[in-house]
């Protein structure tokens, strides 16, 4: 399903989101709240507060190789369903031993903001 230009954007397009990495070949193996996770761990994707701006994570310890060629990916194929998808750094995912949880911390890069 692709948007046109008269259709309106939902606050957290998980649908589209959903649509368009299956298509690319990726598989979702999470939801938490405006967070997507997918298998492997390799990436993430954070809604943001407007429904067309969708940020791209990498987790620190993915290939890093890897990392341009997703994102592009991504931003192209985001952008045929009028979604910008934007590498926005790296991310870190550990245990909470406190409640158990898990406990992500972002690590935005400005420069990779301005490519």
């Amino acid at each position: 399903m692709t948007l046109t230009s008269s259709q309106a954007i939902p606050y957290r397009p998980l649908g589209l989101l959903k649509n368009l990495t299956e298509g690319i070949g990726f598989q979702i193996s999470h939801c938490y709240e405006d967070l997507v996770f997918f298998e492997h761990n390799a990436f993430l994707l954070r809604m943001e507060t407007e429904g067309k701006d969708v940020s791209l994570f990498f987790n620190e310890e993915s290939d890093v190789d890897k990392r341009d060629g997703i994102a592009a990916v991504f931003k192209e194929e985001g952008a045929k369903q009028m979604l910008e998808i934007t590498n926005r750094g790296t991310y870190q995912i550990g245990a909470n031993e406190a409640d158990g949880t898990l406990d992500i911390r972002f690590l935005e890069a400005n420069a990779i903001n301005k490519a």
